[in-house]
């Protein structure tokens, strides 16, 4: 899968990572020359200093054959141009865009070109939130109008988890664990992974299986 990001920050680094560690075809689209330079040394992957809102810029990270664009800047603006630049012109099958602003989540699915959007603010509320009402579990991140979501969980010294390979806890089918976190590394599990007191764990599910899996790790 070719997907080409636009926001070389933090963000940005992580999702490249991730995607280039599941063998997936990465192109990063940043701004500032000097952070450019330090993805390329860092990342194994195309990286390229232009504007992501830009026609040319695009072409020239080759849109017209990306899968997916993910637009993750700090300027709502930018990302709903590029997400719009990236459907219409390009025809790229899927877009995502970072929203700082709730109040613009509505706005870009009206004007178009924006099949899923993240909003860090509505996040970070959440996990105020979550952390005050369940200390266990938290809500990363809401697709499908709630019905999907990546929650974060650590393996406490009296979970059922703890100690087990992945494939032994028989998770619903609904539920997925995508990556854990161990001793500040990051882990791409799969059935034999031994989960381990500490462990935080990523996962994806439906909100109706959320409290299964809370029970369950």
């Amino acid at each position: 899968m070719k997907v080409i990001i636009i926001g070389g920050g933090k963000i940005g680094d992580f999702l490249s990572k991730a995607l280039l560690y599941n063998k997936h075809q990465v192109t990063i689209i940043e701004e500032e020359s000097e952070r450019c330079n330090c993805l390329v040394k860092s990342l194994n992957t195309v990286v390229i200093n232009g504007d992501g809102t830009s026609l040319q810029t695009l072409t020239d990270a080759e849109a017209q054959n990306a899968d997916v664009l993910v637009a993750l800047t700090g300027r709502d603006q930018d990302n709903l141009v590029a997400c719009q630049l990236a459907h219409h012109h390009f025809k790229v099958p899927r877009t995502i865009a970072r929203v700082g602003n709730p109040q613009n989540r509505e706005l870009f699915q009206k004007l178009g070109g924006v099949n899923t959007t993240v909003c860090t603010t509505e996040i970070i509320s959440s996990l105020v939130e979550e952390k005050v009402s369940l200390k266990d579990m938290i809500t990363l991140l809401t697709f499908e109008e709630g019905e999907v979501v990546i929650v974060e969980t650590e393996v406490g010294e009296d979970s059922p988890a703890r100690g087990q390979k992945i494939m032994e806890l028989n998770l619903p089918q609904e539920c997925v664990i995508i990556s854990v976190f161990r001793e500040s590394h990051m882990i791409f599990p799969h059935g034999e992974t031994i989960l381990k007191m500490k462990d935080k764990v990523l996962a994806l599910t439906t909100a109706q299986k959320k409290s299964v899996l809370q029970e369950m790790i």
